[in-house]
């Protein structure tokens, strides 16, 4: 393979995102690298490159589906329960708001503003609304 003896890759290129970079993305988790384009509806690849149709189609879904999200709050304050000894969290307070990803440093992020509301407390978790789910 002496054609292959001169390459040099070039500096300052980045690898692409692939569709396992995707939000709109379910990965199988399985053998042969497949999951759900939620974007096109349709099985794709992980290693599949994101290209400008898919950006599109990403922006235009968060545009129209804002994430709502359920964040518990639990107080630093803690009780101990009397039966078992173990510690527990005084007081949990539940909110929701919209943010732009689901991740935590996004909900994290749109928290901040409340902060001086709930003094005293921590985000113990957080979930994904779905405001037309049936159950």
């Amino acid at each position: 393979m002496r054609q292959n003896q001169d390459f040099k890759p070039i500096e300052g290129l980045t690898q692409c995102q692939t569709c396992l970079d995707c939000p709109m993305f379910i990965n199988f988790e399985g053998d042969r690298q497949r999951g759900w384009c939620s974007a096109f509806e349709r099985i794709s690849r992980t290693f599949h490159p994101r290209i400008n149709s898919c950006e599109l189609a990403i922006k235009e879904y968060q545009q129209q589906n804002p994430i709502e999200v359920a964040v518990t709050l639990c107080s630093h304050e803690l009780a101990v329960d009397p039966d078992d000894g173990m510690t527990y969290p005084k007081e949990e307070k539940f909110i929701s708001f919209v943010v732009p990803e689901f991740t935590r440093k996004a909900v994290t992020e749109a928290f901040e503003p409340y902060k001086d509301q709930f003094k005293g407390f921590y985000i113990s978790s957080f979930n994904r609304c779905y405001p037309n789910a049936e159950f």
